[in-house]
């Protein structure tokens, strides 16, 4: 029997993505600690069905057409036309495609000209019968293609009467106007060799297929399509489809080999799809010359107006194409309240947009999104409009994506006019739909159309935490944030409320604030300022549902970087109210902790740069590290009436929070415990002296042997000394160090009820192994040094608890020190196997994740799977032999796995796990999570900056995703150990869970488990029994 304890079984879960040298490393130097590069505009190719079957829906696509190249911006594609061929009447007999139009820039000249070729009332306009082709041959059109791309020798393009060639000076006087421009596709009428656009490197070729019918490609055509793929190295295995009616032609098999030879990807838009005849089957080569591509299908077929439809498909494919990446930190989903183990079809994705100048203000928001399945049956994340909010080019949310909460289009929606923004075309000044930039639509929207009166933000007074009290001026004084004068802190104070008093967020054309008459910084005083949400970097968000499955109330606690822990109404519909008169998406309450009253005046300043590695030739005058809040993961216990919350704030500070959120609309502390000083101890309350930064997910757990209710179990945190950049990190932490630590406490008062001490600190999670009755019995943690320790619980009271070292993997002899250590950033991930425990962890330091930080790079960092017996008190006691004399495993006591091939049974069998050895470079940026035996977790390996330059986007890094057998790190069936995942980055962790989807399927869903974004979702598959895996936010539920 196999079971996975890093969570109870009904537990919520979430991912979590996000001078001189300075002081600390973080894992946001990733973000400004590169130069990026510059790409060549893309070549976007057209294909339009000029068959008959273009009849019915000529005018809507002609419209369309000229609408699209109207409303592209000058100089940002290169865009062609090719049609399929015409025979006869002065043109060659060859069957196939033509290029009607070449692939150049659209400057506002070219613009026109190519539209002329569609506009109502053009004398050049394409005529439905004069330009209407013999038959088309989508299959010999694909060699085209290529043929056009790669400059090679035409197949059907040339001696063609309207072919774009040098001289051409036949048809209507759109044609002619095109045929003068230079850059033709041929050098002549019968050309033997095609002017390739631009396919360089940096260059990305995309084509838009229009397709109004099945083809007409017959067998003789098939077999030249794949004599002709095969002449290039192209493989003619045929891709399966069903139905299969359209199988046989090799248009989807050419699409496969543009994409891995070239990178093209291709975009096949279907007018109108036929439920009989060839239909069915036709849909399916196109769906599937989409998916092979990496491209995307469209169906059209339902929509009422054709040319509306496939005008905001022409926008959605070059806004994609154009899209650039933002950044995410975290997806959380609600869990069930009628099904154990089952999550609401919610996904609330945490945001923050780093500022390009360094400058500490950024911006962040809080999305909505669903799970659902799309037009090849493949689950996908969708947006508020059920369509797909991923694009496949970046990774990231599609630019034209509209998250829950936004509003719905709107031609008079234009709130960011003094700052347009994003790459959905026609929408940059509108905050819907809000795409892939940070700040538009979704909760921060709601909250810019909130009153400073409406809000309800609470704090705490500085010096005794012991209640929460408003936040307002009476009970801030102006030496708590660090300004000369009551009418200073009353200005500071409304601007942390929202109020837009600092003049320096709306801007005119040139990039600088807008002025009064009497050239003032223009401010709204009584207006909510458009950055009022802040970043959400590392905060883990919970989601409780309140009510039932079929009513929920649904509340989402989540912290961000502008200081405030907040309550938001967490459920879909805008109409939704929760507790009174509060719209889904908007905010119940925030709380503002003391400890960041010290970075207000900074973030309202927004002056003083942060002071990221390798600025320093570049950054002038002073810079300091940026200000964190409410930054920790966010933890919850429910029991009868009560609900508490638990929130740390990893660098934002020294302290634990616990809020009694019984009644979400009107939370109470519980209790603060910590330090109130990130670089001493006076202040320290009792027991807490050890504490670092509280980056540790504080676990709610019960135990036999504490009756007085449940208890708190969390990791000591992080040191800063752990920043340094050095080959003796063990030295440089070995004084005084904060963090080295496992606490136990008194989940209700706080009171430390054992303290456990370990070798460097703990800022993972500490992972709890329950009994069959939900008891905890075990707990596993592992620190910066590279070990791990289980702590014994079984019956006894906290106080008699023990710890001991079960592994010693920092150094490759757990006897001597190495420079610099391997380190275990996250807690390890559990598998009971019929009595026998299975640790599964990784090894790298997140927070170092540039080559800048050649140290930490030079460690040689694994993942692995450690066995462990607790009930076999002979278990570790042949490992001195191995491990110098230390009862611990070591890498000794484990498989080593440097090539492809997995370990055999034998060799497994004669140790106690294995180790799977990464890249140069390469560290564990994630926990792991296993379902149906498949262990995922993620990598980075940062970007080379000698070669970086030659790159075509700004550079990220490499991310890759593994997904192995927890047994032996074989791969799943057919496939491969890792992947490199769309956009790079540094991925947040996975998650894996049993979703409710909006028709009532469960799904048991893996989130961050695929290559193409790690917000895709894929289904988790396997024969035994699912059992509910870790995740990464936890809350204890008492049924």
């Amino acid at each position: 029997m196999k079971k996975n304890f890093l969570k109870p079984l009904w537990a919520a879960a979430l991912l979590v993505l996000q001078l001189s040298t300075p002081a600390r490393a973080e894992d946001i130097d990733l973000f400004t600690g590169y130069t990026p590069a510059i790409a060549d505009l893309p070549n976007v190719i057209f294909v339009l069905d000029n068959t008959a079957n273009w009849n019915q829906p000529f005018e809507a696509e002609m419209t369309a057409l000229a609408n699209a190249f109207a409303s592209l911006k000058p100089d940002r594609f290169r865009v062609g036309l090719m049609m399929f061929s015409e025979t006869g009447n002065g043109n060659s007999n060859v069957d196939g495609a033509y290029v009607r139009a070449a692939v150049r820039t659209l400057d506002d000249g070219t613009k026109i000209k190519y539209g002329e070729l569609f506009r109502a009332g053009s004398p050049g306009r394409l005529d439905k019968l004069d330009d209407k082709s013999n038959g088309g041959k989508v299959g010999k059109t694909m060699v085209e293609i290529h043929r056009y791309l790669t400059g090679g020798a035409p197949m059907a393009g040339n001696n063609k009467l309207k072919t774009d060639y040098t001289g051409n000076i036949t048809g209507t006087s759109a044609s002619k106007a095109i045929y003068a421009l230079p850059g033709n596709a041929l050098s002549a009428f019968a050309g033997t060799a095609y002017n390739s656009p631009n396919t360089a490197h940096c260059t990305g070729t995309y084509v838009i297929y229009i397709s109004n019918g099945a083809p007409q490609d017959n067998t003789s055509d098939t077999m030249m399509a794949a004599d002709a793929l095969r002449a290039v190295g192209g493989t003619t295995t045929t891709i399966a489809l069903t139905p299969s009616g359209s199988q046989d032609n090799m248009a989807d098999e050419w699409a496969k080999f543009l994409n891995t030879s070239l990178g093209v990807k291709v975009y096949t838009i279907e007018a109108a799809a036929a439920s009989g005849g060839q239909g069915p089957g036709w849909t399916a080569l196109l769906k599937s010359m989409a998916g092979q591509s990496k491209g995307e299908y469209y169906d059209l077929s339902a929509k009422p107006d054709l040319g509306a439809a496939l005008g905001d498909a022409l926008n959605d494919i070059f806004s994609k194409i154009q899209s650039v990446n933002s950044v995410f930190s975290s997806v959380s989903l609600p869990v069930s309240v009628n099904t154990q183990g089952t999550y609401l079809n919610q996904v609330f994705v945490g945001m923050f947009r780093p500022d390009q100048d360094a400058l500490p203000r950024w911006n962040g928001n809080l999305k909505q999104y669903k799970l659902g399945l799309d037009g090849n049956k493949q689950l996908v994340l969708q947006d508020a409009d059920d369509a797909n909010a991923i694009n496949t080019e970046t990774g990231f949310i599609a630019p034209c994506a509209r998250s829950f909460w936004t509003p719905a289009r709107s031609d008079t929606d234009k709130y960011w006019s003094f700052r347009p923004a994003g790459d959905c075309i026609g929408k940059e000044v509108a905050d819907s739909p809000d795409g892939n930039i940070v700040e538009k639509g979704a909760q921060g929207y709601l909250l810019r159309h909130m009153t400073l009166a409406a809000r309800n933000v609470k704090t705490c007074a500085l010096g005794a935490c012991t209640g929460l009290i408003d936040f307002s001026t009476g009970n801030v004084a102006r030496s708590d944030v660090g300004v000369a004068t009551d009418a200073d802190r009353d200005t500071l104070v409304s601007w942390v409320r929202g109020a837009d008093n600092k003049g320096d967020e709306r801007l005119d054309s040139s990039g600088n604030p807008l002025k009064d008459s009497n050239g003032n910084p223009l401010i709204y005083p009584t207006a909510m300022r458009p950055s009022v949400h802040g970043d959400v970097v590392h905060s883990r968000p919970v989601a409780i549902n309140y009510g039932t499955d079929a009513a929920p109330q649904v509340v989402v606690f989540y912290g961000g970087n502008d200081g405030a822990l907040r309550a938001i109404n967490g459920n879909r519909s805008t109409t939704s109210t929760l507790f009174g008169s509060a719209p889904a998406g908007s905010e119940l309450w925030s709380f503002i902790p003391p400890e960041f009253y010290g970075s207000l005046k900074r973030l309202r300043d927004n002056t003083l740069r942060i002071n990221y590695p390798q600025t320093a030739a570049t950054t002038t005058g002073a810079a300091a590290p940026k200000p964190y809040g409410m930054d920790g993961p966010v933890s919850a216990y429910r029991q009868g009436s009560d609900t508490w919350l638990f929130a740390s704030m990893r660098r934002g500070g020294r302290a634990l929070y616990a809020f009694d959120v019984s009644s979400p609309t009107a939370p109470t502390l519980k209790w603060r415990k910590g330090c109130p000083n990130q670089d001493n101890d006076t202040g320290c309350d009792t027991g807490f002296a050890g504490i670092g930064q509280t980056w540790s997910a504080p676990k709610v757990v019960k135990a036999s042997g504490y009756s007085s209710g449940p208890l708190l179990v969390f990791g000591g945190g992080y040191d800063k000394c752990e920043d340094v950049d050095t080959a003796y990190p063990a030295i440089t932490c070995s004084a005084g160090t904060k963090g080295n630590k496992v606490y136990v406490l008194d989940a209700s008062s706080g009171t430390v009820l054992k303290t456990f001490t370990t070798g460097r600190a703990v800022s993972g999670e500490v992972t709890i192994v329950n009994d069959a009755a939900g008891l905890a019995k075990y707990a596993y943690a592992a620190d910066l040094g590279g070990d791990v320790y289980r702590i014994d619980i079984k019956d006894a009271a906290p106080g008699a608890w023990t710890m001991m070292r079960l592994a010693s993997l920092g150094c490759d002899d757990p006897v001597v020190t190495c420079t610099p250590n391997r380190k275990f950033m996250f807690g390890p991930d559990v598998v009971e196997d019929n009595g026998v425990y299975v640790l599964l962890l990784g090894s790298g330091d997140r927070e170092k994740p540039l080559r800048y930080y050649s140290n930490a790079l030079s460690a040689a960092n694994r993942f692995y799977m450690l066995v462990d017996k607790p009930s076999d008190g002979t278990w570790l006691d042949a490992e001195p032999l191995r491990c110098g004399s230390l009862r611990v495993l070591c890498h000794q006591s484990l498989v080593a796995i440097t090539g492809a091939s997995a370990p055999t049974g034998a060799e497994l069998a004669a140790k106690k796990g294995w180790y799977l050895t990464l890249a140069a470079g390469e560290q564990v940026v994630t926990s792991s999570v296993t379902a149906y035996g498949i262990t995922t977790f993620s990598t980075h390996i940062p970007s080379d900056p000698a070669t970086q330059s030659q790159t075509c986007r700004a550079d990220l890094g490499t991310a890759s995703v593994y997904n192995v057998s927890y047994l032996d790190a074989s791969p799943p069936q057919g496939g491969t150990r890792s992947d490199v995942i769309v956009g790079g980055g540094l991925a947040p962790s996975p998650f894996v869970g049993r979703v409710r989807d909006d028709n009532g399927s469960q799904r048991d869903v893996v989130i961050g488990g695929s290559r193409d974004s790690v917000l895709s979702p894929k289904e988790a598959v396997g024969k035994a029994a699912f059992r509910q895996p870790k995740g990464r936010v936890y809350w204890f539920i008492q049924k």
